[in-house]
């Protein structure tokens, strides 16, 4: 079962190096593409990730609720690629246009796609074993296969996985619906 950011943010501060490889790998992708979002290079995302995980190392003490490291890494990333991209600008010669901030997606935008990611996954994590590979198999793989490949895989008949499809999908919604990300609608 896929542990919750309280979990994994107690073991970092019991000073478990796994749990803070763990903390980074899930939110990762926020910090950076938040950097990559505010026009920054990749080199200066680079950086801005780096910074932005320094930080939060330098004031886990002073970290209140872990529920809400989302948002702490997305504020301290967006301070940290403002900040970057203010000397950036401060040191490109006048001749050079800056780079074109990228406005497909916000900050804010992104932030709230992966946060419904990890909710999601929260949610798959406590799916049983054969939904879950059942659903990721139709929804996730990166390569693409036929229902007959997928029902071969599994070891179930080809006509039965449209239904078992179906009640997997009705299993997750009822998680997510009790870990409180879906309204229960009457």
């Amino acid at each position: 079962m896929r542990r919750n950011d309280r979990e994994i943010w107690a073991d970092v501060l019991d000073g478990k190096s796994k749990a803070w490889t763990e903390l980074v790998n899930r939110y990762q992708s926020l910090v950076y593409s938040i950097a990559l979002r505010s026009g920054l290079s990749s080199t200066e995302a680079g950086d801005c990730f780096q910074h932005t995980w320094i930080a939060l190392y330098q004031n886990r003490e002073s970290v209140k609720d872990p529920d809400q490291l989302s948002s702490w890494l997305s504020t301290t990333a967006r301070r940290e690629a403002f900040r970057l991209k203010k000397r950036s600008l401060a040191t490109e010669s006048l001749d050079q246009a800056p780079e074109p901030i990228d406005d497909a997606e916000l900050p804010d935008k992104t932030l709230e796609r992966l946060q419904l990611q990890r909710q999601f996954e929260e949610a798959l994590g406590e799916i049983d074993g054969r939904c879950r590979e059942l659903l990721f198999a139709l929804f996730f793989s990166p390569q693409e296969e036929s229902y007959r490949e997928i029902a071969d895989r599994l070891g179930l008949a080809m006509n039965s996985l449209g239904p078992t499809r179906q009640r997997c999908l009705e299993k997750l919604k009822k998680i997510l619906q009790k870990l409180g990300y879906l309204d229960v609608r009457t």
